[in-house]
C-alpha cells in the first residue's frame, strides 16, 4: 500500500500559562504599609484602635474571679500558684501584689506580662498594671535558747529580774 499523504491538522496554538507556584507565600507585603487603610474617628486614630481603647470600670469582685482562675491555670508552677495565692490591694488601674522576699519579685516578672495581658482580655481595660512591694514578713521571733526564753518572759513580767538577782540565780539552768 501506498503511503499516502494525510492532510496536515490544524491545533491550535496552545497558550502559555504561567506555571502556578505551589509554595507558599512567606514573605511580608510593605507595599500598603504606610496608606492609611482604616477609617478614621476624625482625630488621626483609627476607629478599630479607639473601640478596643473603650475600657470598662473594673470591680474587686470581678479582679478576684479572673485572679483566681489565672491562678488555677498555674497550678503545675507551685512557685507562681503561691505567688497568685497572695493578697492584692487594688487602687484603680493599679494592682499591688504584697510580696515577702526579692525571689518572689523576679518569679512575678517571670510571668507578669502574660498575666496581665490575661487580666486585660478578661476585664476588658487596657489601663490594669501590676506593682509588687516587697514587705518584710511580720512573723513572731522564734526563741531557741534559755537566755532568750528568760528575756521574752521579762518583757512581760519585769519581776522576773528582780527575783533572778535576789535569788542570784543565772538563766543558764
Amino acid at each position: 500500500m501506498p503511503a499516502t499523504k494525510l492532510p496536515p491538522i490544524l491545533i491550535p496554538a496552545l497558550q502559555k500559562t504561567p506555571a502556578k507556584n505551589l509554595r507558599t507565600k512567606t514573605t511580608i507585603n510593605l507595599q500598603g504599609l504606610f496608606k492609611p487603610t482604616a477609617t478614621t474617628n476624625g482625630n488621626d486614630i483609627p476607629e478599630a484602635i479607639v473601640e478596643s481603647i473603650v475600657n470598662q470600670p473594673v470591680r474587686v469582685e470581678n479582679l478576684s474571679v479572673a485572679w483566681n482562675e489565672f491562678a488555677e491555670q498555674r497550678t503545675n508552677q507551685a512557685a507562681e500558684y503561691q505567688i497568685l495565692k497572695r493578697e492584692f490591694q487594688f487602687d484603680h488601674p493599679v494592682i499591688e501584689v504584697l510580696l515577702t522576699n526579692p525571689v518572689e519579685e523576679t518569679l512575678l516578672e517571670n510571668f507578669q506580662h502574660e498575666f496581665i495581658q490575661f487580666l486585660r482580655e478578661r476585664l476588658k481595660n487596657s489601663e490594669l498594671t501590676i506593682h509588687a512591694s516587697v514587705r518584710e514578713a511580720t512573723g513572731k521571733k522564734v526563741i531557741y535558747t534559755s537566755k532568750e526564753k528568760f528575756e521574752h518572759l521579762a518583757e512581760k513580767n519585769p519581776y522576773l529580774i528582780e527575783l533572778k538577782d535576789r535569788l542570784g540565780l543565772d538563766w543558764d539552768f
